[in-house]
């Protein structure tokens, strides 16, 4: 009997955007509830929602229960409740909400999604980043290795035993935990409200354009890239049903996500459009891409790379393609970029560019 699977969708193909106004009758959060926040371990996310008290003039009202990711523009991803009501507070309205309906990846559970780990340069990579990024304008990451020289103890680390580390990770306090080049790190939830002394970073770190960005803690390679006990995403949610068993063997086009076709250059100008996700951090590792090529995101996250001078797109990064190494230059056992090695039961072994 032939076996049904769904198809996955990624979290962002339901990501959706409004704008609204509430004619000035308070502050948001009268007609708009927003809950959560990282010092209780959750994205923010919105409560009661009061839809005959506003006016939407562009989308349709976002539902309770979804998760809040900006606010005109600005991630509110990995912030404290109170600075993500500073951050609507600052906005005349009408306002531009950006929300997505929660599922298996991405749902109010902050210390889950943090947890995963995601392809570098993928949607999901970059929204860590900046979850980091939020979550470091208010709460100090903590590490068992020693100080490195020019380190200041309380600015750039927590430095703790190994037995203080394990008091905060049984407790609950730590959003994400794990080990790199053999030491422990970890992101403590940030306290609901900054200390009195702390000045009011949100407002000068994401609104003063003469804020000094020396001053905000840079992301650190280490708590990025350690490594935890959940290594690898779930799937998403199942939308649409397509079979996937024939004579009760799988078919052999569809035994991997990557090697179905990449979508096609009239595909990638009419799909979906994740380039509005510009608030992303870039990845300062990686030189630019060459003149007129452009990266992209399937519908389930993959990153694929849209060449605008041949019209033409490819799943291989121009910049690493241009860096490999010849055939003729590989050694024993290696494949050239873009090349895998695939050992099939039915067919045997055989080599995919």
């Amino acid at each position: 009997m032939s076996k049904t699977l769904k198809k996955k969708k990624h979290w962002s193909t339901k990501v959706q955007e409004c704008t609204v106004s509430w004619g000035g009758a308070g502050e948001l959060g009268s007609v708009v509830e927003v809950r959560g926040g990282a010092e209780l371990g959750e994205f923010p996310y919105l409560g009661q929602v009061v839809s005959e008290a506003m006016v939407c003039h562009v989308g349709r009202f976002p539902c309770t229960g979804d998760v809040l990711l900006e606010v005109n523009g600005t991630p509110v991803s990995g912030l404290t409740n109170r600075d993500t009501l500073a951050v609507i507070r600052h906005f005349r309205e009408p306002i531009r909400l950006k929300t997505v309906k929660p599922g298996k990846v991405l749902n109010t559970d902050l210390r889950h999604y943090l947890s995963l780990q995601f392809q570098k340069g993928s949607l999901d990579h970059k929204l860590q980043q900046v979850i980091r990024d939020n979550l470091y304008l208010r709460t100090i990451p903590c590490t068992t290795r020693q100080p490195r020289e020019g380190e200041v103890p309380g600015v750039d680390y927590n430095f703790i035993s190994v037995g203080e580390f394990r008091v905060l990770e049984e407790s609950g306090l730590l959003l994400e935990s794990g080990t790199y080049d053999g030491n422990y790190y970890g992101t403590p939830k940030p306290p609901a409200e900054p200390s009195p002394v702390q000045p009011d970073l949100v407002d000068q770190v994401l609104f003063d354009e003469e804020f000094d960005t020396e001053v905000q803690r840079k992301r650190t390679t280490s708590v990025s890239k350690m490594d935890r006990k959940d290594s690898a995403a779930p799937e998403e949610e199942e939308e649409e049903e397509r079979p996937a068993m024939v004579n009760g063997l799988a078919e052999h086009k569809d035994k991997a996500e990557w090697r179905k076709t990449v979508p096609s250059y009239t595909q990638s100008a009419g799909a979906m459009d994740l380039r509005a996700w510009n608030t992303l951090s870039q990845d300062e590792s990686q030189e630019p891409l060459p003149k007129n090529w452009e990266m992209a995101y399937t519908e389930t996250g993959m990153v694929y790379f849209i060449d605008h001078n041949s019209k033409t797109t490819t799943w291989l990064d121009p910049r690493l393609a241009k860096k490999a190494k010849p055939p003729e230059k590989c050694e024993d056992g290696e494949l050239p970029y873009g090349w895998e090695k695939i050992e099939d039961p039915q067919y045997g072994t055989y080599y995919v560019e």
